[in-house]
């Protein structure tokens, strides 16, 4: 009992704008549920002087991040940080909570990460970042037959840059399609943009199942994803449009909001799904 009602400590990897908000988010959603231990970035030398003015502890080292024991660590910096710190965390006796979930288009990565979780008794959990309606995927692809898309829509500056791209610039006077093929396909060429495809695909049908579409739309403002999974009985639409965030215009401020609301769902006795 006591257990469960002790205040669960949180420490977060990555303080770009995202991080920002999502300790900001714990602090004023969460008090007395959660606490935010310590925040740990690889560019510390730029950012510790912001973190301790927030009050937060600024990790000298991931290693000291792992000595101080929190119950949850959550990454929200990037694929690489995915692949060089989760299994540590797991291993080191902590849940890891991920956002950049593109990085579990990896099937390596995602059994080493499920097997760390599997054999020290933890929980990786995968945020829904800027989509939603998990539930009702898994539901669909649990009845099976089912097969999925996701149509992507931004602006040409959320897009510019992707590898895919290679060095080109979309055009600001018309739409244009700029990728069709899977989950797994589009991450690759679209490392910062599509998170969201490889979340959903394992939500349902899996990464090599599931079709990808992305449109650069000049002068939109918002982003649009439009997920569809259906089988012989069921046809279910997810619609999401979230503004990009101003310092980042390749993530959407729901992402730091979508672990802040997991993680209270984890601490609420009645469990939404």
């Amino acid at each position: 009992m006591e257990e469960a009602m002790r205040e669960k400590r949180v420490a977060v990897i990555g303080y770009g704008a995202l991080g920002k908000i999502l300790t900001g988010g714990i602090r004023e959603k969460l008090n007395g549920i959660y606490r935010v231990s310590g925040v740990w970035e690889l560019r510390m030398d730029l950012v510790r002087e912001a973190i301790e003015r927030e009050g937060f502890k600024a990790y000298g080292s991931f290693e000291e991040l792992l000595e101080d024991r929190p119950d949850y660590v959550v990454e929200i910096a990037s694929a690489q940080a995915v692949e060089a710190y989760g299994t540590k965390v797991l291993e080191a006796g902590c849940d890891l909570v991920v956002t950049s979930v593109g990085a579990l288009a990896d099937d390596g990565l995602y059994r080493l990460l499920r097997d760390a979780a599997r054999s020290g008794g933890r929980k990786v959990h995968l945020t829904s970042g800027a989509v939603g309606g998990f539930d009702v995927l898994k539901t669909i692809a649990a009845m099976g037959g089912a097969s999925g898309r996701i149509e992507n829509y931004k602006a040409p500056a959320s897009l510019n840059g992707a590898p895919h791209l290679e060095g080109r610039e979309l055009p600001e006077d018309r739409q244009e399609r700029i990728f069709d093929g899977t989950a797994r396909e589009a991450i690759v060429g679209f490392p910062k943009n599509v998170n969201v495809a490889v979340a959903s695909a394992l939500a349902s049908v899996g990464v090599d199942r599931m079709r990808v579409t992305i449109d650069s739309c000049p002068g939109m403002e918002d982003n649009v994803h439009k997920i569809v999974v259906e089988n012989h009985s069921v046809t279910a639409v997810v619609e999401i449009a979230s503004r990009p965030d101003a310092d980042n215009p390749k993530s959407s401020v729901m992402t730091a909001w979508s672990v802040v609301a997991l993680l209270a769902n984890l601490a609420d006795p009645v469990q939404l799904f």
